[in-house]
Order: C-alpha cells, then structure tokens, then sequence
C-alpha cells in the first residue's frame, strides 16, 4: 500500500511524456502558443511533456528509498 502513491506518480509521469510528444506531433512540433498570455491560457503539449519527464526521476528514487529501507528492515 505504501508503494500506491509513488507507482501511481511514476505511471503518470510515463503516461504524461509520449502523450506529449504525441499532441506536439499533431502541432507539427510547433512552439506557437506556448506561453500562457499567447495561447489563450491554455497548455501546450509542451507542457505535458515537461511534466511527464520531471515526475519521472523523482517518484522512481521514492520507489528506490522505499525498497533499499524494507530491504535493510528486515
């Protein structure tokens, strides 16, 4: 139960990152729009890939402490 959150985050953070890309792709890879002001404060796909990759290193070191401290526990 403990690993729930972090594996939930790590899931998001590998869904996040192609669906990015992919959205980006359909704008041809377009910077247009990527600020808040210029887009009418909507996100860019950008935006969903910059998330993805940093929700990716952050919960996978949680899932790594998790493990090394029920390793060294028991």
């Amino acid at each position: 139960m403990k690993y729930l959150v972090r594996f939930l985050l790590l899931a998001i953070g590998f869904a996040l990152t192609p669906a990015g890309l992919m959205f980006w792709h359909a704008q041809q890879f377009s910077f247009e729009g990527l600020w808040f002001f210029d887009n009418g404060f909507q996100l860019h796909p950008l935006h969903l890939l910059i998330v993805g990759l940093a929700m990716i290193p952050p919960a996978l070191w949680e899932v790594f402490i998790l493990e090394h401290k029920s390793a060294n526990d028991g």
